[in-house]
This record gives C-alpha cells, structure tokens and sequence, in this order.
C-alpha cells in the first residue's frame, strides 16, 4: 500500500458529513408519455444527450435547453447501442437485425443527420469511437469483439476473449491502443489497428465491468464486481496500485481532461438495476472531491466537462441534468 492508497483509506473512513455533495441539477427532459429510457449517453462537449427508449426509438436532447433535437427509428428494428464521437460530430446508432446475430450500424452527422456510413456487423451490446473517428470497437452480449474501420466498413481484427466477452472497452487517446475489461477476469490492450495483443492483467477477484485509459495514456483505470478500483501499467498489464473497497459494483469509469479526477458511478450490490450513486476522486492526492447519491433516481450517462462532472439521471417520466464538481 502506497502513501496515495493509505490517503484514500481514511478519508473513506470520514463520516459522510465531511465529504463534498456539490450535485445540482441544471436541466430537466420532458419524456413522452409512457416512454422510459432504457440507456443514454453523453457528449463529450456536454451540449447533447442521446437516449435509447422503451418505444425503440433514438432521442437526442439538447442539454442546456431540454429540448428534442432528433427522433431516429429504422422500421422496428429496435435501437441496441448509441455512442457520440469524442469530437461531437457524429453519433453511431445499432440497429438489430437479427436477434443475437446481426445488427446494422449507421454513423449520422449530427448536423444534418444525415447517413455518412452504414454497415452491417455482430449483434451489438457496446461501442466505442477512437479519438480520431476512425475506428469503431464493437461486442455484443457475451462472445465477439471486434474492430472496425469506419471509413472503409471493414473489420480490422476480431478480439473476442476466450470466454465471457468484454463488458467494457476504451481506446487510448493517441488511438493507438484499446483496453477490454473482459468477461474471464482479464483487463486487455491490443494495438488498434491490428489487433495484436500488448499486454494482459489478470490480478482481479471478480470481472472487470469499467474500463478507461488515462488522458497520457501512461495508465489504465479498471474497475468491476470485487468493488476494487486499480491503476493498471499498460505496458506489462500489471497492477500498479488501487484504490481501496468502493461503495459499489464499479459500472462506469471516466478520467477528466487534465489527468487529475476520476468520475466513478456504482450500481448496488443487492440490485444491479439501482445505479443512484456516483463519486470523484483526485487520483494525485487521493482524495474524495464529490459524494452523490440520490435514492430515486438511475443515474444513466455523464462526461466530464469543463471544470465538472455532467450526468443524466432519470426519475418517472424526466431525464434530469445534472452538475456536479
């Protein structure tokens, strides 16, 4: 245990009195009337929402003033995934074609939404851009793991695990590497372009669920079921350090721009479906910097923006918007 881990021990052992609760909320989406959302995810720049809904259509909200900005359906084939890229200038939607098969993939410009590519691929249950939009990681529920070349529409290497898929993935920042925070208790790097392994990290007690490099790329933060966050050498795979025992199933991992917080958001032991709480940490000085947890609400996506944390919660029939730092 390092003098970084031993900081994060006692301020964990603080009362809860102590530690910061700064979340307000900035925003609030009007749903339509019997419409839930079932997932959400965030740009980057914070100005634009995206939400996947119980009616299997894609809504894209504007954040600042609630507004819809886009309705986007494909003849009943329900929506499986959404992902912005890092940029904001497209948004990838996957479509399922065929149960547990075959989903199409169609990368709008948000501008016009209009088509740029389409193709088809796996049975989809996440995806992630590059940096530079050019490279699409692809899994779905439990087998493949691709790579794919967005300009071209080709699979550039199939990373699928052994076993047990990957839950989540995240490319470097340089684009040259993706980490895989796989199902057989394994966090993976591959080379990008080729799929050729770097380096595997197998010291976990339970599978990793979140995965997310840091802004210099020199580290990989992981997290998952054991409620263990660890910092990760990217070169041999190794545990570098880690934090101490979380409050929760570590469901979503997020570094901010300048390589000094992590955004961490829980899901509940007891139930997987409650996803109320959410912490950041200093990961300089070891430090919590916000505590947020809201019985009620299910939080569903966030970035870091600026100098705060902005995340999506629902509550009945509203998406609020929330700010926290």
């Amino acid at each position: 245990m390092n003098i970084k881990v031993a900081a994060l021990t006692l301020v964990c052992c603080l009362p809860a009195a102590a530690l910061a609760q700064s979340g307000r909320q900035v925003q609030t989406i009007h749903l339509p009337a019997g419409v839930t959302v079932q997932y959400g995810t965030m740009s980057r720049a914070g100005t634009m929402f995206a939400t996947i809904d119980s009616d299997n259509v894609v809504r894209v909200w504007s954040t600042r003033s609630g507004e819809l900005l886009q309705r986007l359906a494909d003849g009943g084939h329900p929506p499986a995934d959404v992902a912005f890229s890092p940029d904001g200038r497209y948004l990838a939607v996957a479509f399922e074609f065929v149960p547990n098969e075959k989903s199409v993939l169609k990368i709008l410009n948000v501008d016009s939404w209009k088509v740029e590519h389409e193709f088809a691929g796996p049975d989809v249950f996440g995806m992630a851009f590059s940096m530079d939009n050019r490279r699409l990681a692809l899994t779905n529920f439990g087998s493949v793991t691709q790579i794919w070349d967005v300009e071209t529409s080709r699979m550039l290497a199939d990373i699928s695990p052994p076993f047990g898929g990957s839950t989540s993935f995240a490319f470097s920042g340089d684009g040259k590497w993706l980490a895989t925070a796989d199902g057989d208790g394994h966090v993976r790097v591959f080379e990008a372009a080729s799929g050729k392994p770097r380096s595997s990290g197998t010291e976990f007690v339970l599978e990793p669920l979140a995965v997310a490099f840091s802004q210099d790329n020199k580290s990989i933060i992981a997290g998952g079921g054991d409620k263990t966050v660890s910092i990760i050498d990217p070169e041999t795979g190794k545990v570098l350090r880690t934090l101490p025992k979380q409050p929760g199933l570590i469901l979503s991992l997020d570094v901010s721009a300048d390589k000094k917080q992590v955004a961490v958001i829980y899901g509940s032991a007891d139930s997987f479906a409650t996803v109320d709480h959410l912490m950041l940490w200093d990961l300089n000085t070891g430090a919590v910097l916000a505590d947020f947890q809201k019985p009620g609400i299910t939080i569903v996506g966030g970035a870091f923006v600026d100098d705060h944390y902005q995340f999506a919660a629902l509550s009945d029939n509203q998406l609020g918007v929330w700010s926290l730092r």
